[in-house]
C-alpha cells in the first residue's frame, strides 16, 4: 500500500482497488463503492460508507467486522443466508434473501439509485420517499 501510494504521489494519478479489505479501504479510500452480486448498491466518500451508510448489506457488512476489543472466544457477527446464484440471478434486489427488511417489492424490482447526500446513492427500496418509516414497519 505504502508503495501504491507513492507512486499516486508521484504522478498525481488516482488508484482503484477492488478488495474485500475493510480496513484498507478505511486507511486508503476517498471514495467508496459498495457491490453486491456485481452490483453497486451504495456509492460515496469514506465517511458516508463508515458512518452515514445507507443499504442493508453495507450495514451488515460493517456490523460483521470484529472491533479491536473482540476477543478470540467471541463469535462475530455474519450475514444470514448465502450468496444469490449469479448464474440465475434473483428478480429484484439480490440482497432482498438475506435482508432482514425485505419487502415483496424487493423480490420483485431492482431498487433505482437514490440520493442520499451530496454525492452519496444507494439502490434500497427504504430509501422510496413512499417507503414506511421503521416504526411504520414495526422496527425500533
Amino acid at each position: 500500500m505504502d508503495l501504491l501510494h507513492f507512486i499516486q504521489g508521484e504522478i498525481n494519478t488516482a488508484i482503484i482497488l477492488i478488495t474485500h479489505d475493510l480496513g484498507v479501504v478505511a486507511g486508503s479510500a476517498d471514495r467508496v463503492a459498495v457491490m453486491y452480486a456485481g452490483r453497486i448498491v451504495e456509492a460515496g466518500t469514506t465517511q458516508d460508507i463508515f458512518y452515514r451508510n445507507a443499504h442493508p448489506y453495507t450495514q451488515a457488512l460493517l456490523k460483521s467486522l470484529p472491533s479491536p476489543d473482540t476477543t478470540r472466544d467471541e463469535k462475530l457477527t455474519a450475514i444470514p443466508g448465502t450468496p444469490p446464484d449469479l448464474i440465475n440471478p434473483p428478480v429484484g434486489c439480490a440482497f432482498a434473501a438475506r435482508c432482514k427488511h425485505c419487502m415483496k417489492l424487493c423480490q420483485e424490482e431492482y431498487p433505482p439509485e437514490f440520493q442520499v447526500g451530496e454525492g452519496h446513492t444507494a439502490s434500497c427500496w427504504l430509501l422510496h420517499p413512499d417507503c414506511p418509516t421503521p416504526e411504520e414497519r414495526g422496527e425500533k
